[in-house]
């Protein structure tokens, strides 16, 4: 009797497990959005139409990189160490470190004059797990200088 019911609330909890993860899967939701938009919406009013040109604009990835400093990762990537962590650095340092990072790329920051101070606090608070020169640390660690 107990392995019918240890069976049967396993078997629940693995419908459950697929219903939610297929959904996810259907409808074409990847980690990265569900991570951009876990955080609480701005009122209905506020809300922008976005374009792709604005989801690839420097100044966005500047927030997304701040973003991910001060909230973590969720986007289950693959990495050896996993997701990282909110609060990595200040959270008045993350748009800072975010301004050094994009030049990583190639691109040039919204706010320039924050490079110099951001590549210290990016060296000191990110340089250990994707290097100095952001390319990441034998595919322990993200690489941050491709193109998002």
């Amino acid at each position: 009797m107990k392995n019918l019911l240890f069976l049967l609330l396993l078997a629940l909890f693995a419908g459950i497990a697929f219903f939610v993860n297929h959904e996810r899967h259907r409808t074409g939701e990847r980690a990265i959005s569900r991570h951009i938009f876990s955080h609480p919406a701005p009122s209905a009013k506020k809300v922008e139409k976005m374009t792709v040109a604005d989801i690839r604009s420097t100044a966005y990835l500047e927030k997304y990189i701040a973003d991910i400093v001060n909230h973590g990762s969720a986007q289950h990537l693959g990495f050896k160490y996993g997701d990282m962590p909110a609060h990595m650095a200040d959270e008045k340092a993350a748009p800072k470190i975010a301004a050094y990072v994009v030049t990583l790329s190639g691109r040039k920051p919204t706010h320039p004059e924050w490079v110099r101070q951001g590549r210290l606090l990016y060296i000191s608070n990110c340089g250990g797990c994707h290097g100095e020169d952001g390319k990441g640390i034998h595919g322990t660690f993200p690489d941050l200088t491709r193109d998002p």
